[in-house]
């Protein structure tokens, strides 16, 4: 991928979420992947990622949920709703950035109706977030979180989910580049910004890596791509 094309796709990741935004879905008869950005993020940040996924023969469904307005439970029934309409025979994969990792583990952990395929988790906050923790001595930027950020601490949603099911093959891809140096004091010396690296580790998982990302640009890092790519084929964490 040239510097131009890296550019524009990092120009079309930032869009911020938008009222009218709706589902992605690419039915192209193959697997389905549904891919979940993070918080204050719109579909448009796992869209590269998408179109490079659906590229190699995968459905895909780029799904934009209201991460910043209502609790994770919600956004879980609604995820659900949404996968649903498209769900049939096929495997249904998740690839997923940040909060969209606890979200897909909430869902999961109900055991829905179609049929489960692999997990791939990019920079999630599977053992709270200390961004959280000390923002709840912040109360204005505690507040602007929004109900499932606020649930991200680390006595709240993601240490309270029930572990991975035995049948899931889950890696999660962390980074340790900090683009933006703002909290990397109240991180650990691995971190990308916003998650301490270990803070992704969880007992189940088949895979954990962590490269030379940064947090909000980690899925269309090219390590990134290669290993979900060669784990939603194979279901092996690629070296």
């Amino acid at each position: 991928m040239d510097r131009n094309c890296r550019l524009r796709h990092k120009v079309e990741m930032l869009t911020p979420p938008l009222p009218w935004d709706k589902p992605r879905w690419r039915n192209r008869d193959g697997p389905v992947v549904v891919l979940l950005h993070g918080l204050w993020r719109g579909w448009r940040a796992m869209e590269p990622l998408a179109r490079m996924i659906g590229h190699e023969g995968f459905s895909t469904l780029n799904l934009p949920y209201p991460s910043a307005r209502l609790p994770v439970p919600t956004l879980v029934e609604l995820v659900r709703r949404e996968v649903l309409s498209i769900a049939d025979d096929r495997p249904v994969h998740f690839v997923t950035h940040s909060l969209g990792g606890i979200i897909a583990r909430s869902l999961i952990a109900q055991a829905p109706p179609w049929n489960c395929g692999r997990l791939v988790m990019l920079a999630p906050p599977n053992g709270g977030s200390e961004i959280v923790d000390w923002s709840k001595k912040h109360p204005l930027v505690h507040h602007l979180l929004g109900p499932a950020g606020r649930s991200l601490g680390s006595d709240g949603i993601p240490g309270n989910l029930p572990g991975l099911p035995h049948q899931l093959e889950a890696i999660a891809i962390m980074g340790r580049r900090a683009s933006i140096p703002l909290f990397k004091r109240m991180l650990e010396s691995n971190n990308d910004g916003i998650v301490s690296a270990s803070k992704g580790q969880i007992p189940g998982l088949k895979g954990f890596t962590i490269i030379d990302a940064d947090h909000t640009f980690i899925q269309m890092h090219p390590e990134a791509i290669r290993m979900t790519l060669a784990f939603l084929k194979s279901g092996e964490l690629a070296d």
